[in-house]
């Protein structure tokens, strides 16, 4: 993979000082692909909200879910146009929305139609108005933004998703389950640590980042 670094809580360092504070809030993390990690040179950037609930995670996540997520997203689209010009963002900016909640299948049809220009009727109609309202955009500019609009349902739950990644840990380790729980831990708490240090030139993880939590 060409990853090569997660901004936590925000932009890399470098984007973070021209942005504004909208999409600094809507970005939990940013993946940087190609190095170095900044939009202008970066060879593509997605910026990821996650929504985690358990009261409603047996409840589809419908459009209305998604509203103030949209906005967001389509402000940050209309501002990286205004800053980098439009091919850049067309070639370089996604976005994406990452739920434990199963996504509503009219929600990523609707999506899916606007992206193509599609013809739309009954449900699929009406949750891509609910989109179109919540970006404020229309026609070339709302085809647009929905092609860079990815929505990904998790099924399973953080527990589970937990044991999993103790289990990854595990393979790439040639260790036992005790010491990787623990190289679990130290992952977790570097993560938070970066996100801690958020607009302080800190928040970046790198692969040298993992491999120092990982020992």
């Amino acid at each position: 993979s060409n990853l090569t670094a997660i901004a936590v809580e925000g932009l890399s360092p470098p984007d973070q000082l021209s942005a504004s504070a909208a999409t600094v809030d809507i970005a939990d993390i940013t993946l940087y692909y190609g190095y170095p990690p900044i939009f202008e040179c970066a060879s593509s950037t997605s910026i990821v909200q996650f929504k985690y609930s358990v009261a409603d995670e047996n409840t589809d996540f419908r459009a209305s879910h998604a509203k103030q997520t949209i906005t967001k997203f389509a402000r940050t689209y209309r501002e990286y146009k205004d800053k980098y010009g439009p091919k850049a963002v067309r070639d370089k900016l996604g976005f994406e929305l990452i739920t434990n909640r199963l996504i509503y299948k009219p929600l990523l049809e609707a999506i899916e139609a606007l992206a193509m220009g599609l013809p739309r009727t009954g449900e699929v109609e009406r949750q891509s108005l609910q989109f179109k309202m919540a970006s404020g955009l229309d026609g070339e500019a709302l085809t647009a933004f929905a092609a860079k609009c990815n929505l990904v349902g998790l099924s399973g739950s953080l527990p589970a998703t937990k044991h999993g990644l103790v289990g990854l840990i595990v393979d790439w380790s040639a260790t036992s389950d005790s010491l990787a729980t623990a190289r679990l831990g130290q992952l977790r708490q570097m993560v938070r640590d970066k996100a801690g240090h958020a607009g302080t030139d800190q928040n970046l993880i790198m692969r040298t980042d993992i491999l120092a939590a990982l020992d």
